[in-house]
């Protein structure tokens, strides 16, 4: 589990450079920025590249949603989450998922099984790592330039970032014809970028024990995949309910909040599916962006606070996207609270949110409730 180490000096932290794209972590924040969006009559391409200039997130479309598609997208100031997905809730069938390298739209199949390929895909390469030369399996995890010009064919796309990558692909003829509209995404391993393009003819790869070569194969939907879902303490009674619908008899292995499954990748499609109509029903805007790690109860920090106030703090982790909700924050009482000095042994090691904010702020507050997706501080 990735842990956020903070170091909080007076005012804050310097912020770095953006880069082309976002991913990972400013990905998500970048989602999670509240806007108002107001577009009658515009087609989806147009949408969805103004989306992306305005986030610096990459956003795919799935070749099989029609750019030229023209859509009525109205809100109020809601994450940018939330727009795209009341851009996909406007296209029958259509769905939206995010990954740590861009965000994803597409016929609700296509995208709720992606996340479980490209998990599996990783794993795959994962056990070859005892098995492949080093070489060649640099080349198939190496991060390389992921965008195409117009009037591409992704046949063409792939052969052409095989070879800069260095793998060889068995049988390109497996990849129908298409011609597909520029697109600029983030660098990526060649793997992740070809699940990301396979995914959209149902088709995935399998990789050569001894070798940087690969061949395409078709999804085989009763496949049994491991998977696991951040579902996250919120939300977990909700999906347990729908899950057992589904599959009464499925088996779920619980760490925290976290359910690892082993189904067949059908079955993990309507999983993943419920997961994210459980998501969307609840009031966490941005369950959505939720990962294994994203959870603050669950994640671990390790804090080096020296001569911050307490409102300091508290701006810092918001500037991280860490919500911090404070009631009653403009009363004189808060008020005060807030200019008063952590009061915290700088020296203590990592821990689990739902531990270390009770120890940052229990000095301070009377409730401290740490919950998936925020902090609630009051004198209540």
């Amino acid at each position: 589990m990735k842990t956020l180490t903070i170091l909080l000096l007076y005012l804050g932290i310097p912020a770095g450079e953006p880069s082309s794209f976002y991913t990972g972590k400013e990905l998500k924040t970048s989602l999670a920025t509240n806007v108002r969006w107001v577009s009658i009559g515009s087609e989806l391409g147009d949408q969805l590249r103004d989306l992306q200039t305005q986030t610096n997130v990459a956003i795919l479309r799935d070749r099989r949603l029609d750019p030229h598609r023209r859509i009525n997208v109205e809100t109020e100031f809601v994450p940018r989450v939330q727009v795209l997905k009341q851009i996909s809730a406007t296209i029958p069938g259509a769905a939206l998922c995010i990954t740590e390298d861009c965000a994803c739209i597409g016929p609700s199949d296509a995208i709720y099984r992606l996340p479980i390929l490209l998990s599996s895909n990783a794993e795959q390469l994962h056990g070859l790592r005892t098995k492949i030369d080093t070489t060649a399996l640099r080349r198939l995890t190496v991060k390389v330039d992921a965008s195409w010009e117009q009037l591409a064919e992704p046949r063409q796309i792939l052969l052409d970032h095989a070879q800069t990558a260095g793998v060889v692909i068995t049988n390109p003829d497996a990849i129908p014809h298409d011609v597909w509209a520029q697109q600029r995404l983030p660098q990526m391993s060649f793997a992740h970028l070809t699940t990301l393009i396979l995914n959209q003819f149902d088709l995935t790869f399998e990789i050569a024990t001894d070798r940087a070569e690969l061949t395409i194969v078709q999804i085989d939907s009763e496949d049994a995949i491991e998977h696991r879902y951040p579902v996250g303490s919120t939300f977990k009674a909700t999906v347990v309910n729908a899950w057992q619908q589904q599959a009464p008899n499925l088996e779920i292995r619980w760490t925290g909040s976290n359910a690892t499954v082993t189904t067949t990748l059908r079955q993990h499609i309507l999983l993943n599916a419920a997961l994210h109509a459980a998501w969307n029903s609840g009031s966490n805007s941005d369950a959505t962006l939720m990962t294994q790690e994203g959870s603050i109860r669950t994640r671990n920090f390790q804090l080096k606070a020296e001569r911050a106030t307490i409102g300091q703090l508290i701006v810092f982790f918001r500037t991280e996207k860490i919500r911090i909700e404070v009631r009653d924050e403009d009363s004189a009482e808060v008020t005060a609270i807030l200019l008063e000095p952590v009061q915290l042994d700088t020296r203590a090691g990592k821990q689990a949110g739902e531990k270390l904010f009770p120890l940052i702020f229990g000095k301070h507050f009377k409730t401290v409730d740490v919950r998936d997706d925020r902090v609630v501080l009051s004198q209540e």
